[in-house]
């Protein structure tokens, strides 16, 4: 998907330097390339998306439940932090 190519097909560019989608193997050569244009509709079967702020409402699925950690911290200053522990404490007990 190309910014700036206001269609939901393919478009057939000639691209040079500089452009998104195009690296040139030689100075000043241009290549005609298949792009997609960047509106979307239902023949997409993936769209990767990131969450930029947080709305009023929760996504179901997504943004209503919190996951876990699954590995915890293997330094001891680490360890200690998470857990408030002081410098006198043993960090053996805490980890794996």
């Amino acid at each position: 998907m190309k910014q700036g190519v206001l269609t939901h097909g393919r478009v057939r560019l000639l691209l040079s330097k500089g452009h998104s989608c195009y690296r040139p193997r030689r100075t000043g050569e241009r290549k005609r390339k298949s792009v997609r244009g960047c509106i979307v509709d239902a023949n997409l079967s993936v769209l990767n998306l990131v969450i930029v702020k947080k709305g009023e409402k929760d996504i179901p699925g997504l943004t209503d439940t919190t996951v876990p950690r699954r590995l915890g911290p293997k330094r001891a200053s680490r360890i200690r932090k998470l857990f408030n522990l002081s410098k006198e404490d043993d960090v053996r007990q805490y980890s794996r």
